[in-house]
């Protein structure tokens, strides 16, 4: 559509109070989301006293990410078994009371084993409440509307997430990195969390969806429910497979995450070992530089994708913005300068968010609704299960100082290979209308 289409699709968009309120659910949430991780970042690879190695930083970021994968699919299911409004809310009101139990914690002086566990906790129960997010945007907004809303909502609350991390992460470097710094982090967290929840639950009963006569019966006793989540998550995947389109599309998304997490760690530790110059406060600002150009890089793509996948150009959209990631990937494993990182992760980010984008539009477009909390969970499941085992593949691959090197050439390589393959049509994101 052109730029002056785009804008009046993005005031119709703005005029939509459903929508405006489903993405204050969002930035709230997704803000906390930054803000809490940053704690966590500072307390387990920025404290003075601990040297922080491509193998702790792997350990630690793959077991932070494996609540998404063994706790999520469960938690997931609700979405197409339970009100979507009581999951967010409820959900979120979790997430308040651990994230407050896990600064309580921390400020009595509680092991990393204490604390870990709560934030596990806190972070098993995200990944279900983002997919619910996205199974009930398009019961917010009518199906024309999706790409734009694809495009504004992901990614705003990506930026919301990331600005949070980024002003958490300066106010913890100015503290001079320490106990207090994070507990005031969590707490922080645990505010937007709540203020998520309370949003969540002044949307009308049964208004997100799923449709009472669509959802699978309520299973009773635990071997029932967990015999039904099974069944739940195989449905979706199966859901999937009649999906070609979906189920292409989320092999993008495999990659990116993949490539973004052996990334992950080689970023943290050369920001830990080079960039901070052995100061541990110098490299989390530096982390919080790159954190925030991420977060610019993905507020980009919510502004051009509206244009860039407009009716009839989502694969074109989708190359050009893996391009543009395998670019920016190309250049943050090669170089070691703040300002020239910097603006390789505003590419990853603009990339990674970009071709996000129209997958979930595909995603959206292609299931029914009475699957879609199912099928989202098996995107997350996607989503968290490529990180983790990139994390556990940079134990071997990313070197002691950070440094990628030929690693990020054949990640580069990989991002490129996919986007020929999608314009010359091997990798196929035709859609079907969703009854």
């Amino acid at each position: 559509m052109p730029r002056s289409g785009v804008l009046a699709e993005l005031a119709r968009l703005a005029g939509t109070s459903r929508y405006r309120h489903l993405l204050g659910v969002r930035l709230a949430g997704q803000s906390a989301d930054g803000a809490f991780q940053a704690g966590l970042a500072s307390l387990f690879f920025f404290s003075p006293e601990r040297q922080a190695s491509p193998e702790q930083v792997a350990f630690a970021s793959a077991v932070l990410l494996l609540p998404f994968t063994v706790v999520g699919p469960w938690a997931g299911v609700l979405l197409d078994r339970r009100p979507r409004r009581s999951v967010l809310g409820l959900g979120n009101l979790l997430r308040a009371a651990l994230a407050v139990g896990a600064a309580a914690a921390l400020a009595a002086g509680a092991g990393d084993v204490l604390v870990g566990a709560l934030a596990l906790a806190v972070l098993s129960v995200n990944r279900a409440l983002l997919a619910g997010l996205s199974a009930a945007l398009p019961r917010v907004v009518v199906p024309e509307q999706l790409v734009i809303a694809n495009s504004v909502t992901p990614s705003a609350g990506t930026v919301a997430a990331g600005t949070g991390a980024a002003v958490t992460v300066a106010l913890t470097a100015a503290a001079g990195t320490g106990g207090s710094a994070d507990v005031v982090a969590l707490l922080v967290a645990a505010g937007g969390y709540l203020l998520a929840g309370a949003l969540a639950l002044r949307f009308p009963r049964g208004l997100l969806g799923p449709d009472p006569a669509a959802r699978p019966a309520a299973a009773r006793g635990a071997a029932a429910v967990v015999r039904d989540s099974v069944r739940d998550v195989v449905a979706g995947v199966a859901h999937l497979r009649e999906r070609r389109a979906a189920a292409a599309a989320l092999s993008l998304v495999a990659w990116h995450r993949w490539s973004f997490g052996l990334t992950t760690v080689a970023v943290v530790v050369l920001c830990r070992r080079v960039l901070g110059e052995g100061d541990p406060a110098a490299g989390l600002a530096a982390l919080g530089v790159l954190l925030s150009a991420v977060a610019a890089g993905s507020g980009a793509a919510a502004v051009l994708a509206p244009w860039g996948a407009r009716r009839g150009r989502l694969r074109g959209w989708i190359s050009g913005c893996l391009l543009v990631a395998g670019a920016g990937q190309l250049v943050v494993g090669l170089s070691t300068s703040l300002a020239v990182l910097a603006v390789a992760a505003a590419a990853l980010g603009l990339g990674g968010q970009g071709s996000k984008i129209g997958v979930d539009t595909v995603v959206q477009r292609s299931v029914d609704d009475a699957y879609r909390g199912r099928v989202f969970t098996a995107y997350d499941l996607v989503f968290n299960v490529s990180y983790c085992l990139a994390c556990g593949a940079a134990v071997l691959v990313v070197p002691a100082d950070g440094r990628l090197g030929a690693v990020a050439v054949l990640l580069a390589a990989g991002y490129a290979a996919l986007a020929f393959a999608l314009a010359r049509r091997r990798v196929g994101v035709r859609t079907t209308a969703a009854p």
